[in-house]
C-alpha cells in the first residue's frame, strides 16, 4: 500500500488463513468477532491478506459465506483478478463499501506463486462528530446558600403567586427563578466532546 503526502491514518487488518487447512465455522466466528471490533473505528479500515478462499467461484459456499460476512460489516473486496499462478482469487483488499474503491494493481514480482497487490488509498480522516454538552459544577453548589436564595425569591412569596393566572404561569415562575439562581451560584459551561462509536 502506498500513500500520498496528505494522508493521515488508517486501520489495516492483516489476515492469513493457511490454504492447507479446511475453512471451519471457528474461522468465520473469529473473523466476524474481529470485524465487529475494527469497523467501529472512524479511520478507514482495510482488511488485507492471504485468506485462501476462492472468491472467484461465485457458486462456492465458503466464498459466499465470506462475501456475506464482509457485506454484513459494510465491507467489500476490491480485488477483481486472479492472485495465484494457477488462477484463483485468494488474496483480498476489502474496504468499506461507502468509500471510493481504490484501483488494486496485481503484479508478478517473480518471488512467489502469489501476486503482489498494490493500491493507493486516500487516507483523509473524516471529521469526527462533535457534540456540545452544557453542564454545571454541581459539587460546588452550597446548599445553604441555595436554600436562602430560594427563600428570598418570588417562589416563596405568596403575593407573587397571585399574579399568576394559571398553573402554567406558576411553573414558568418556578423555572425562571430557579434557573436564575443556578446561573448566579454555579454558572453553566459548555464543552465539546466526540461521542463513542456505535458498537
Amino acid at each position: 500500500m502506498s500513500t500520498d503526502q496528505s494522508a493521515t491514518s488508517c486501520v489495516v487488518l492483516l489476515v492469513y488463513r493457511p490454504g492447507s487447512e479446511a475453512v471451519t465455522s471457528t474461522f468465520f466466528a473469529e473473523f466476524t468477532d474481529v470485524l465487529d471490533r475494527v469497523v467501529t473505528f472512524i479511520d478507514p479500515v482495510y482488511i488485507v491478506g492471504d485468506i485462501n478462499v476462492r472468491l472467484d467461484r461465485s457458486d462456492d459456499a465458503t466464498a459466499m459465506d465470506l462475501v456475506e460476512v464482509l457485506s454484513d460489516h459494510g465491507l467489500a473486496c476490491r480485488v477483481l483478478s486472479p492472485t495465484h499462478d494457477r488462477g484463483g482469487l485468494l488474496d483480498i483488499v476489502a474496504i468499506r463499501d461507502d468509500l471510493p474503491p481504490p484501483a488494486v494493481d496485481i503484479e508478478d514480482v517473480g518471488l512467489s506463486d502469489r501476486r503482489l497487490l498494490r493500491w493507493s488509498p486516500p487516507l483523509h480522516r473524516p471529521c469526527p462528530p462533535y457534540v456540545t454538552m452544557t453542564t454545571r459544577p454541581w459539587r460546588e453548589l452550597d446548599t445553604d446558600v441555595f436554600r436562602a436564595a430560594i427563600q428570598s425569591s418570588p417562589i416563596c412569596c405568596p403575593e407573587r403567586w397571585k399574579e399568576c393566572a394559571s398553573i402554567d404561569d406558576l411553573v414558568q415562575l418556578y423555572d425562571v427563578e430557579i434557573t436564575a439562581i443556578l446561573h448566579r451560584l454555579i454558572p453553566a459551561c459548555s464543552d465539546c466532546y466526540t461521542p463513542p462509536a456505535p458498537v
